[in-house]
């Protein structure tokens, strides 16, 4: 199949997911994060999605910035690198417009194995979706209320994979966690001490003590993805054993 004709069977696949749940990641910059969007249109080769928010405001978008763009469809995901080429703002839902810049690549609900394990591990807050790293430390004293404190805090990494980490927390620390909010965890596997960035996604209560978090990476460097890998094996391994 012809790049042509991949796009176009792209286009058709798009358009019956308008309506469609979508997650747009920056991966560098002032705006790196995850955003919450929409499908909402598809024309001319051009996928029009509900203009991400930053602090009650559009987030600015400048054209040909590169972003991967993440669709919920009915029973898989599909993901995608996109280009911004423009927006559409005087209208009811303003609209971000952008291309497809790699091929409409359908991945399963699970990506990637998840098994269990036992990691001592800390967290820290970075920053609530939408917002810079930089900018979380620039809130009003009202506003910072609003938001876990700047602070290291300790669990446990009950099960992992190459796609995130479920972290068990005692409940008392439960302020910490902030649904949408970016973290950093740092844990210690087969010798190597690793920091990674990614965002909380659930919160679950356990028990009476404990809760669990969900954090899905942001992104993972080739060597800390083959390390996990091994690691991943071998608690594969264990485990049917």
């Amino acid at each position: 199949m012809n790049m042509n004709a991949e796009f176009e069977q792209a286009q058709k696949q798009l358009e019956d997911l308008i309506g469609a749940k979508v997650e747009l990641v920056i991966a560098f910059g002032l705006y790196k994060g995850s955003y919450a969007s929409r499908m909402e249109e598809v024309e001319n080769g051009l996928i029009g999605v509900s203009h991400p928010m930053l602090r009650g405001a559009l987030l600015p978008a400048l054209r040909s910035t590169e972003l991967l763009m993440k669709i919920e469809g009915n029973n898989c995901f599909y993901q995608a690198k996109v280009l911004v080429t423009r927006s559409t703002i005087n209208v009811p839902v303003p609209l971000l417009w952008v291309k497809l810049a790699s091929a409409l690549e359908k991945v399963q609900r699970r990506m990637f194995v998840r098994v269990p394990c036992s990691i001592k591990a800390e967290v820290f807050f970075l920053s609530a979706e939408g917002e810079s790293d930089e900018s979380s430390g620039e809130k009003s004293p009202e506003e910072a209320a609003k938001y876990p404190p700047k602070a290291w805090f300790p669990g446990r990494v009950t099960d992992i994979s190459l796609g995130g980490v479920g972290v068990t927390v005692k409940e008392n620390l439960s302020p910490y966690c902030f649904e949408g909010g970016r973290y950093l965890l740092s844990m210690t596997i087969g010798g190597t001490v690793f920091f990674l960035v990614g965002k909380l996604v659930k919160i679950l209560k356990k028990n009476d003590v404990n809760i669990e978090i969900g954090l899905a990476y942001e992104g993972l460097t080739s060597f800390v993805e083959k390390s996990m890998s091994g690691y991943i094996r071998q608690q594969e391994f264990i485990t049917r054993g």
